[in-house]
C-alpha cells in the first residue's frame, strides 16, 4: 500500500530503531527482544510498519459497505443504526422470563426497529424432555426457562407484534419442534409464516461437539439441519434459518482461527447440501447468521470479525457464484466470552465485558449479547443483567467509537493481523475439507480432538501461571467478596411446570395426538437422504396443532434416528 521509495525510507527507519534499541538495552544482561503470540499462535513483533502491509492491496480492504466487506457490511455503521443489544435470557417459568424481558426492554434492550425476544430454554427443554419426564427431574427452570408447549410460548410472546418482533429460542436438538410450535402459536394470532421475523439456532452439530449434549449421529443431525433450512427458505423468508455458532467452539478453547474455520466449513457443507435439495444459494445464504465468541485477545478478536467477513464474501461470490449483495454480506452477532468470567473477584467481569463489547464494536458487529458479571456464580440477577446492558450503552454514548466506520482500519498491525489470521483460518478450512468435511471430521473425532488439545493446554497454562487471570492466579484475595447469588426455588418451579403440562395433556384429543406423532414417525422414516428434505416439517406442524409437546415430538425423532454422544 506504499510506493517503493517510501518503503525504503521505512526500512531505514526500522534499521535505525533496532540499532537504538540494541544500544539502549545492551547493558542489561540477558536482554532479548520480547516475543509473544496471539491465541491462534501467530508470532508477533514488537512494532508494525508499512513494510508489513506492503503486499496488501487496498482493494482487498475496500470501503465500508463494499465488497469484500472487511470494513463492515453497511456504508455507515453505528452512525446510522446502533448495534442490537440482544440479551439472551431465561429462567424458571415463562412468567418469570416474561417479567425479565419487560424489565430489560424498559432498560434499553431492543432490536432493529422493534422488540427482541431471544429466549434460552432450560436444561430439560434443551435436551428434549418434558417436565413430567423422570429424566427432567432437577433440570426444570435451571439455566433457562421451561418451554414445552404453545402455552409457554404464548406467555412469553402474547401482546407483541410478531411481524416486527425478533423472536428466537436458543435451542439445539429441539429446533424443529420448537419452530413448528411457534408457527402454530403465531397462526392462531393471525400471522402467516412468511410474516415472522427471528431465528432458529439450528446449530446442533457444533453444540453436540462442544457441549456433550445428547443428539443423533452426525449425518442424521445434518439431515435435520437441512430440513429446517429447506422449510424456512421456502416459507419463512424473514427467518434466519441457521446460526453458525463459533461461540460454542470458543467456549471450548478454540483459537480465533479455529473458530472461523469451523464456522465457514460447516456453512460450506450446508450450502452444498442445500443445493442438492434444490435450493438456490442466493435464496439460502442471506439467512445464515452467526454467534461468534468474543475472547480477551483484544486485537485478534477485532481482526477475527474483519477477516471472517472477507472470507465469507469471497466464498459466496467465488465458490458459490452468489449474485446478491446480501449473500456476500455476513451479519455477525457476538456473545461475550463466558469462559473469561471468574467466580473470584466477579466485579472484574464488568471490565472484561466492557473490553469485549468495545472489541466487538471496533470489529463491526451487528448485535451483542453481553454476559453478566455474576454468571460464574449463578443465574444472572436482574441487577447484573441491567449492568450488562449499561456496558453497551456507555460504549455507544460515551466513548465516541461509533462516530467513525472501522476506526482501526489502516492500522499497520490490525491490517497485517487481519490478513495473517485469515490465512491461518484458510489452512484449517482446507484441512477439514481434505478430511471429509465438517460432518466427516465429527464422525472421526478429529474436531473433538482439536478442542480437547486446546482445553488441556489452556488448563495447563493457567495452572502454571503462564496465562494470567486476574483474581484466579494473580492478584488474588484471600477473603471472599460478597456477591449475592441469584437463586430460584427449583423444586417449586418444577412442580408448577409439571402441573401445567399435565393439564395441557389432559385437554387434548389423544387419538389426534397419537395419529400426529405417527405422522412424524412415518415422515422421519421416509426421510433417508438429504435430497428428500421437506418431508418432515409439515408433519411436525400438524403435531403441534394436535397439541403434541416439544418433548414428545423430539422423542419420536430419537426413536427413528437414534442417539449418539460425542467422543
Amino acid at each position: 500500500m506504499t510506493e517503493e521509495k517510501g518503503l525504503n525510507k521505512v526500512r531505514q527507519m526500522e534499521e535505525d530503531w533496532e540499532k537504538n534499541l540494541a544500544k539502549k538495552y545492551e547493558k542489561k544482561p540477558g536482554f532479548r527482544l520480547p516475543k509473544s503470540q496471539t491465541e491462534s499462535e501467530i508470532s508477533l513483533k514488537p512494532v508494525y510498519t508499512p513494510l508489513d502491509v506492503a503486499d496488501i492491496e487496498y482493494s482487498d480492504i475496500g470501503m465500508p459497505g463494499s465488497y469484500p466487506y472487511i470494513r463492515g457490511i453497511y456504508p455507515l455503521t453505528y452512525q446510522y443504526q446502533p448495534w442490537m443489544t440482544q440479551q439472551i435470557h431465561g429462567y424458571a417459568r415463562a412468567e418469570e422470563t416474561r417479567k425479565r424481558t419487560e424489565k430489560l426492554s424498559e432498560e434499553g434492550m431492543k432490536g432493529f426497529g422493534g422488540a427482541v425476544l431471544f429466549i434460552v430454554p432450560d436444561l430439560a427443554s434443551t435436551y428434549g424432555y418434558d417436565p413430567d419426564d423422570i429424566t427432567a427431574k432437577g433440570m426444570v427452570g435451571l439455566s433457562g426457562v421451561s418451554v414445552d408447549t404453545e402455552e409457554d410460548i404464548g406467555i412469553i410472546c402474547d401482546g407483541y407484534d410478531l411481524s416486527k418482533t425478533r423472536v428466537g429460542f436458543s435451542t439445539k436438538i429441539t429446533c424443529l419442534p420448537m419452530l413448528a410450535t411457534y408457527i402454530v402459536y403465531a397462526k392462531k394470532q393471525g400471522y402467516k409464516p412468511h410474516q415472522l421475523n427471528g431465528q432458529s439456532q439450528n446449530r446442533r452439530k457444533i453444540s453436540w461437539l462442544g457441549q456433550n449434549t445428547r443428539d443423533h449421529p452426525p449425518k442424521e443431525q445434518l439431515k435435520l439441519q437441512l430440513e429446517l433450512i429447506k422449510y424456512c427458505v421456502e416459507n419463512m423468508p424473514r427467518w434466519n434459518h441457521t446460526n453458525l455458532c463459533g461461540y460454542v467452539a470458543g467456549e471450548n478453547c478454540a483459537s480465533p482461527a479455529q473458530e472461523m474455520a469451523f464456522m465457514l466449513s460447516e456453512a460450506i457443507e450446508l450450502i452444498e447440501c442445500g443445493i442438492k435439495t434444490g435450493l438456490d444459494p442466493d435464496d439460502m445464504v442471506p439467512r445464515f447468521s452467526a454467534q461468534m465468541h468474543m475472547g480477551m485477545d483484544f486485537f485478534e478478536e477485532i481482526c477475527k470479525l474483519r477477516a471472517f467477513r472477507r472470507m465469507w464474501a469471497k466464498t459466496m461470490k467465488e465458490r458459490f457464484q452468489c449474485k446478491k449483495a446480501s449473500s456476500h454480506q455476513f451479519r455477525i452477532h457476538v456473545h461475550t466470552g463466558g469462559i473469561n468470567l471468574t467466580a473470584q473477584q466477579p466485579h472484574n467481569n464488568i471490565t472484561r465485558a466492557a473490553l469485549q463489547v468495545l472489541a466487538s464494536v471496533l470489529g463491526g458487529t451487528q448485535s451483542i449479547h453481553t454476559s453478566s458479571y455474576d454468571e460464574a456464580i449463578s443465574l444472572p440477577s436482574e441487577e447484573a443483567a441491567i449492568t450488562a446492558l449499561r456496558v453497551n450503552q456507555v460504549v455507544l454514548h460515551e466513548t465516541g467509537v461509533s462516530k467513525v466506520c472501522d476506526p482501526l482500519g489502516g492500522s499497520y498491525y490490525v491490517e497485517w493481523l487481519t490478513d495473517r489470521l485469515e490465512k491461518e483460518a484458510w489452512k484449517i478450512v482446507d484441512e477439514i475439507e481434505g478430511r471429509g468435511g465438517f460432518t466427516g471430521c465429527m464422525e472421526t473425532g478429529w474436531l473433538w480432538n482439536l478442542l480437547d488439545q486446546r482445553i488441556k493446554a489452556w488448563r495447563q497454562e493457567v495452572d502454571e501461571e503462564k496465562r494470567v487471570i486476574i483474581g484466579v492466579n494473580k492478584y488474588k484475595h484471600l477473603e471472599t467478596l460478597d456477591v449475592p447469588e441469584f437463586t430460584i426455588d427449583q423444586q417449586e418451579i418444577e412442580k408448577h411446570a409439571i402441573e401445567r403440562i399435565v393439564r395441557w395433556k389432559r385437554t387434548r384429543n389423544q387419538g389426534e395426538v397419537k395419529a400426529a406423532l405417527k405422522g412424524v414417525e412415518d415422515a422421519a422414516g421416509e426421510y433417508t437422504s438429504i435430497e428428500q428434505a421437506g418431508l418432515l416439517m409439515p408433519k411436525m406442524i400438524d403435531a403441534a396443532e394436535a397439541k403434541c409437546t416439544i418433548g414428545e415430538i423430539t422423542e419420536v425423532l430419537f426413536q427413528v434416528y437414534g442417539n449418539s454422544f460425542p467422543y
